[in-house]
C-alpha cells in the first residue's frame, strides 16, 4: 500500500399523485438528521458509517445485510418497490449510492438496467412518497468521460503533464454538455436527470456527486489518472455532511475529488457553494 511521504417496478396501486407538496417541504434542512443509505454494506457507505455515525441517525437499505449489529439496515432489493417503500418512512435526506459499479464497456445493460436504472427510479419515488426532503445521488465523473479524450485533459489523464501548468488549465464544468464514456455512464445520466425531474416536479432537493475514484485502502491507485480523480474517505464524508446541512439548493450538480494538484474537473465549485475545505491532496501519494 501506498503512503504519504509526510425495472421501474412501482405497484399498480401505487398513485404518482405527489403527496407531499413544495409548501410541506420547506423547512429547516438542518432541525433533519434521519439519513438513509442505499448500497449500505458497500465500501463508500462503509466510510460514511464510519465518519457520520455520530453526528446522524444513520439507518440503511442493501440488498445483502451489513455486518454491523449497532447499524439499523434493511435487506431488501431496491428493484422491489414496496420491499423498500417502509426505509424511507420518517427520513430526512437519501445518500443514494446502491449501483452496479463497474463501467468498462462490455457491462451491459443486463446488469445495469436493474440496479443503476429500476432501482433508482424506485429511490426517487419511494423517496417522494415518504416526505424525504433531499435526496443525494451519486453520479460519476464518466458523464464527462470523453473529455479526457481531448487535449489538454488527455494529457492530465495519462500524467504527460510536460509545460502544463495546473493553475492555468480550463476545467470540465457541470455546465458543459455531458459526453459519456460508456453504458455506465450513461445510466448515471438518466440518474441526474430522473433526479431534476424530481427536483422541479415535487420540490424535493436533489444533489449529484459526480465522484472520482476511491478504494477500501484510502490512497490513490497507481495510475496517472487517480491523481486527478481521487478522494479521500474524509474528504469524502466532509463533502457529504456540507451535501447533508447546506440549504436554498433545489437542484445541482458538483464533481467529487480531493484538492489534488492536477485537476480535470471544476471540483473547487462544489467547495465554494457547499462551503468547506478538502484536507487531502493526491500529491501527497506520489
Amino acid at each position: 500500500m501506498r503512503t504519504p511521504k509526510e425495472g421501474l417496478i412501482v405497484s399498480a396501486h401505487q398513485s404518482w399523485i405527489p403527496i407531499f407538496n413544495r409548501e410541506q417541504r420547506r423547512i429547516n434542512l438542518a432541525d433533519k438528521n434521519k439519513i438513509l443509505l442505499t448500497g449500505a454494506a458497500g465500501r463508500i457507505a462503509t466510510f460514511l458509517r464510519n465518519g457520520l455515525g455520530d453526528k446522524y441517525a444513520l439507518t440503511g437499505i442493501d440488498r445483502i445485510p451489513v455486518s454491523d449489529p449497532g447499524f439499523e439496515s434493511l435487506t431488501a432489493n431496491l428493484t422491489n418497490f414496496d420491499g423498500i417503500l417502509p426505509a424511507f418512512q420518517g427520513v430526512d435526506t437519501v445518500v443514494h449510492l446502491a449501483a452496479e459499479p463497474r463501467h468498462t464497456p462490455d457491462i451491459w445493460w443486463d446488469l445495469l438496467l436493474p440496479d443503476n436504472i429500476t432501482a433508482t427510479a424506485n429511490v426517487f419515488e419511494a423517496a417522494r412518497q415518504g416526505g424525504v426532503s433531499r435526496v443525494i445521488f451519486f453520479s460519476s465523473m464518466h458523464v464527462n468521460g470523453f473529455y479526457e479524450r481531448d487535449e489538454p485533459w488527455i494529457s492530465i489523464a495519462e500524467g504527460e503533464y510536460g509545460d502544463l501548468d495546473p493553475n492555468k488549465v480550463s476545467l470540465v464544468t457541470h455546465e458543459m454538455p455531458v459526453r459519456p464514456d460508456g453504458p455506465y455512464a450513461a445510466s448515471k445520466i438518466f440518474g441526474e436527470s430522473l433526479g431534476q425531474y424530481y427536483s422541479e416536479e415535487y420540490g424535493i432537493s436533489v444533489i449529484c456527486i459526480r465522484l472520482g475514484t476511491m478504494s477500501i485502502e484510502d490512497v490513490p491507485g497507481e495510475d496517472a489518472r487517480s491523481f486527478v480523480s481521487w478522494l479521500s474517505s474524509r474528504d469524502l464524508t466532509t463533502m457529504v455532511e456540507r451535501c447533508i446541512e447546506v440549504e436554498d439548493i433545489g437542484f445541482d450538480v458538483f464533481f467529487g475529488a480531493s484538492a489534488n494538484t492536477w485537476k480535470i474537473y471544476d471540483t473547487p465549485r462544489g467547495w465554494e457553494v457547499l462551503g468547506y475545505t478538502p484536507h487531502d491532496n493526491a500529491e501527497t501519494y506520489r
